[in-house]
């Protein structure tokens, strides 16, 4: 045997020797071990007649703790491969179920928040979720931004079909932070949004933070069960939100048959909203048939050029809380309300560019605003009227039309420091109303044509009425009952029945260089008490001025009324440096009416009528002679047409020759 068999030898025997040892040593150790395992050690048992066999030593092996696995055969510890490998795919599945239930809770809250649709579409910025009421049954991975395209390969076929340029949406969307989708531009020309009896019906667009841009498309609705449009009264009629973050931008396209009605506490919602914290732009672009067509709730810096409100069920535009906004040929027409309402919090946004027609309200109706500025508006055939201030302050209107409106302009409850700059009115009822609430108002360098009624009529307090022209109106300015601190200065009358009329109960008026020419009945006719008359040139008419209350008149011209002044006051009514040049009467004081002439002119056939007191240097005579000359002419002509008809007749009868002489009787002479 050689040396290397016996080293072999020696080694197996060494081997089998601590084995056997091994053995032993692991039987005579477990007579010490508890009964069970884990149990807390025992007190030394006293020596058995005979130690236990290796069967009864097997149940004690059987419950010791297990040990641990063989190493790998290239002599690694830990767990293999496989189990490795299992335990990395158990993570990657639990990581995909944990980020489901994610999605299917965010999903979910999505779902709660735009009101619990049937069908809703949520486009992320890197997949698009289907969720079929609150549970999301479909997710597909995308990139870039989604087009109508894009969702139509994403969604079931029965809420999304595509069928010359008509897509029909079954389904609401929703966009969140990140997203963006393209609605139009392509073959796509008309987006048809369904809707039905419910709320949970309608198809409606949420931008959320995302950015939705329309191009050259035409979005409206449709009863998804009879295929027939949707009245403004069905509860589940879809529409448009641009929420906070979010943003829409227009271009060329039309938005009709859109928003619900209101109902109780709920308000109902707009065709189109921008809310809080929401942006974009509309060009070119038209609202038709929608509850309220369109409505800037404090949005930010939205653009509107050329956009058309017509035919709403309430009112065509608002502008609530709104910053930044800027716009510019602005059209409202035939809405069922106002054309333009604006409202909520005051915003230094400028007012500009409207056109109104048409409406059922008023064109334009500002309410609660301070510091409000609008220029360059024109208003024709409202139901209502052209403008209504409301609860305002500061409000500056500027390059304002009005034509055949009822009430043209109209400030009431309470308004205060209203500037009313530059405005034409053509027509209608009423020019400018400021009513009794009113105070501090000021309307100056405009002009009033027309007014079957009045031209202004006043009943607030502290009212400044300067440079206006008012043409035939029915009277062109009435300072009505209660109305007091009424000042009007270089107002021009032309035409119309009666110029200025202040009724009994109002206080503090003061007309000044009033400019009258040929008012049919009166240029001046006050029941003010206190009324001062001031400078002023009157022409024509029936009566210059007709005083029914103490007033005081100085340094006014009149000239070619029939009667110059008329009192019939209880109080005494004070002429000073007055120039009367009537046709028939200069000045008559009825019984009871005290009046005191002083430092005057009056020519007329008849200057003075009553108990006229005087004072300081009067003139009085018959009217100058172009006054005679215009009385005597007209009755000059008259007798020369009369001879004319005597000598027609003369020849119809048969009367010819020379007239004789009557005979002289006998004996005469």
């Amino acid at each position: 045997m050689t040396g290397r068999h016996r080293r072999r030898r020696d080694a197996g025997r060494l081997l089998a020797g601590c084995a056997v040892v091994g053995l032993a040593g692991l039987l005579l150790g477990t007579q010490a071990l508890p009964g069970t395992a884990g149990a807390a050690p025992e007190p030394v048992a006293a020596p058995q007649a005979a130690a236990p066999t290796a069967a009864q030593q097997l149940p004690l092996l059987a419950a010791r703790p297990a040990q641990p696995p063989e190493p790998d055969p290239d002599g690694s510890s830990g767990p293999s491969a496989a189990q490795r490998a299992r335990a990395e795919a158990a993570e990657r599945a639990a990581e995909r179920a944990r980020k489901r239930a994610e999605a299917a809770a965010k999903a979910r809250r999505t779902w709660d928040s735009r009101g619990r649709p049937h069908r809703l579409v949520i486009v992320r910025d890197n997949r698009i979720e289907a969720v079929t009421d609150g549970e999301l049954t479909r997710q597909v991975h995308r990139q870039g931004t989604a087009t109508l395209a894009t969702l139509d390969r994403a969604l079931p076929s029965s809420w999304l079909t595509v069928t010359d340029g008509t897509a029909v949406l079954g389904a609401a969307v929703v966009l969140t932070r990140g997203a963006s989708l393209e609605i139009g531009g392509g073959d796509i020309r008309t987006l048809v949004l369904q809707g039905g009896p419910t709320p949970q019906d309608a198809a409606s667009l949420y931008t959320g933070g995302g950015e939705v841009a329309l191009n050259a498309v035409t979005i409206t609705s449709v009863d998804a069960a009879s295929g027939q449009p949707l009245p403004p009264t069905v509860p589940g009629r879809p529409f448009l939100v641009v929420s906070e973050g979010g943003r829409l931008d227009a271009v060329d396209s039309t938005i009709s048959d859109l928003g619900t009605p209101s109902g109780g506490l709920d308000g109902g919602d707009p065709g189109v909203v921008f809310n809080r914290g929401s942006s974009g732009s509309l060009v070119r672009t038209t609202f038709q048939r929608n509850t309220t067509g369109l409505e800037l709730s404090r949005s930010e810096g939205v653009n509107l050029e050329q956009v058309t409100v017509s035919d709403s069920a309430a009112d065509g535009l608002v502008l609530s809380g709104d910053r930044g906004t800027t716009m510019s040929g602005i059209r409202a027409i035939g809405n069922g309300e106002n054309g333009v309402m604006v409202t909520g919090e005051s915003s230094d946004r400028p007012v500009s560019g409207i056109v109104t027609t048409g409406n059922g309200g008023y064109g334009v109706v500002v309410i609660g605003q301070t510091g409000m500025r609008l220029s360059g508006i024109a208003t024709a055939s409202d139901e209502a009227g052209g403008l209504r201030v409301n609860r305002s302050t500061d409000v500056h209107v500027t390059d304002f039309t009005a034509t055949d409106q009822p009430t043209a302009v109209f400030t009431h409850v309470g308004s205060t420091g209203v500037v009313l700059d530059h405005l034409r009115v053509v027509g209608g009822r009423r020019g400018v109303v400021a009513e009794k609430s009113t105070h501090d108002l000021e309307l100056r360098t405009s002009s009033i044509e027309g007014s079957r009624v009045a031209g202004v009529s006043i009943g607030g307090s502290e009212i400044l009425v300067s440079d206006v022209e008012i043409a035939d109106t029915r009277a062109g300015v009435r300072v009505e009952r209660g109305a007091s601190g009424v000042r009007l200065a270089g107002l021009t009358l032309t035409g119309g029945r009666d110029g200025i009329v202040a009724t009994p109960g109002t206080h503090g008026v003061v007309i000044a260089d009033l400019v009258a020419n040929h008012v049919e009945a009166d240029a001046i006719r006050s029941g003010s008490v206190g009324a001062e008359i001031i400078g002023g040139r009157i022409t024509g008419g029936a009566t210059g001025i007709d005083v029914a209350g103490g007033a005081t008149i100085a340094g006014t011209s009149i000239s070619g009324a029939r009667e110059g002044i008329h009192s019939r006051a209880p109080e005494l009514v004070r002429a000073d440096g007055v120039t009367i040049d009537a046709l028939e009467l200069g000045i008559e004081s009825a019984p009871g009416s005290p009046f005191l002439l002083t430092d005057s002119s009056v020519h007329a056939l008849e200057a003075l009528r009553g108990q006229i007191a005087q004072q300081g240097d009067n003139n009085l005579s018959l009217p100058p002679l172009n006054l005679l000359g215009a009385i005597g002419v007209p009755l000059i002509l008259l007798a020369v047409v009369l001879e004319q008809v005597h000598s027609t007749r003369q020849r119809r009868v048969g009367v010819h020759g020379r007239r004789l002489p009557p005979a002289v009787p006998v004996g005469a002479g």
